[in-house]
């Protein structure tokens, strides 16, 4: 920690902090050093680092009614998607039924980039929002597999979020082809690094994310407002999928042309007086007078498991592997859950037991943090010395 201290102290040159930093009690230290590993951690930490000027400038006019509006979207989404696939797997009608599953196919297309979008939104919102979400890797891996190269890398990797579909990807010659989001309507994979430890055995938990302000998120009042939407016939669009932000959230950067700067500021500065935008409102205050009560207390209740009375989809891998009802695995495990904004240490561990000596449960957090880094963090770490190999077997 002295060592760790020195190198801070050659970083800065203001007397204050250099003051600080001297000061600064060694255990204080340490939980800010543990935070940091696990923001490095987490699977959207990197999220941010690719947000263009489109995803970067809606996110710095971020206002509470902006978080809020993207929350509604996405549950818009999620509740006509599971009213669409339930139609989908109830209907006799051929033609019916395959309108019904390209419906609950079209709702599904917007949540992963829906989703995507608030990750990116996040780092640069000033603190306005968030996103808590189970990596959606574990059932992505269903179609990438989990096969490897002679060095070691995934033929197909993961992309968490960030995966977008190939509509004309053929499965049957490229088995690691990803034409769809279905993956999400299976079990995870059970070759999955973490599908063991998952307390999420069935379809995706999407009634585990919480999207809101990170005040919100901390007090479980930013769950999605997820619905029953009965008789579902045909798509049905969200005023926000009008967003002028969605043309170019996942255009890189580097090939967005001066017009393309122009149409995403003014489009941008338009929407609040679109008729999107205000019809978004009016839908809302409907909603709100219907029943107020109902209305405030949206997102502090999380919603049921969508998957309950849907069966899942199947691959091979999944053959004669044990099933544990969703129900049951949260009572039993703890939940693992991915942020997009740094949570303090003390809401994402648990208090070690009574009878665990202080050097037993230090280790113990130590060995947690160490198992969810990367290695290059683990080769950066290990050069520091923060973490000893005896212990960590780099």
């Amino acid at each position: 920690m002295n060592n760790f201290k020195e190198l801070l102290l050659k970083k800065t040159d203001n007397p204050y902090l250099q003051t600080l930093i001297k000061c600064m009690k060694d255990d204080l230290l340490e939980e800010e050093i543990f935070e940091a590993l696990l923001k490095m951690a987490e699977p959207s930490a990197a999220m941010g680092r690719g947000a263009n000027h489109a995803v970067t400038s809606y996110a710095a006019g971020m206002k509470p009614i902006h978080v809020e509006q993207l929350r509604d979207a996405l549950g818009h989404h999620i509740s006509h998607y599971k009213g669409a696939l339930k139609a989908h797997q109830a209907a006799t009608d051929p033609k019916e039924k395959a309108k019904l599953r390209s419906v609950a196919d079209q709702h599904l297309n917007k949540i992963v980039p829906l989703m995507h979008l608030a990750g990116k939104a996040s780092k640069h919102s000033g603190g306005n929002l968030t996103i808590d979400y189970p990596s959606t890797t574990p059932w992505e891996t269903n179609y990438t597999t989990t096969e490897r190269l002679p060095n070691g890398k995934l033929k197909e990797g993961t992309k968490d979020l960030g995966r977008r579909p190939s509509p004309n990807a053929n499965r049957a010659k490229n088995p690691r082809a990803v034409p769809d989001y279905r993956y999400l309507e299976m079990p995870p994979h059970p070759g999955h690094a973490s599908s063991e430890k998952s307390p999420h055995k069935g379809g995706y938990p999407f009634e585990e994310i919480q999207l809101g302000t990170p005040g919100k998120r901390d007090t479980g009042q930013a769950y999605l407002p997820i619905e029953d939407v009965k008789d579902v016939k045909d798509y049905v669009p969200h005023p926000f999928d009008a967003h002028p932000v969605h043309k170019h959230a996942d255009t890189p950067q580097h090939e967005l042309l001066p017009e393309h700067h122009e149409m995403i500021n003014s489009g941008l500065a338009g929407w609040a007086d679109s008729e999107h935008q205000k019809k978004w409102l009016s839908d809302q205050k409907a909603k709100h007078a219907e029943n107020p009560d109902a209305y405030k207390a949206r997102g502090t209740k999380k919603p049921s498991h969508i998957y309950d009375d849907i069966k899942l989809g199947e691959m091979p891998h999944h053959k004669d592997q044990p099933r544990v009802a969703p129900t049951e695995a949260s009572a039993t495990a703890p939940e693992q859950i991915t942020s997009a904004t740094p949570t303090s240490v003390p809401q994402r561990q648990a208090e070690p037991a009574k009878n665990v000596t202080k050097a037993q449960a230090d280790l113990d957090k130590r060995r947690q943090i160490w198992s969810t880094l990367d290695n290059e963090a683990k080769k950066h770490f290990k050069e520091m010395k923060m973490f000893p190999e005896d212990e960590f077997k780099v």
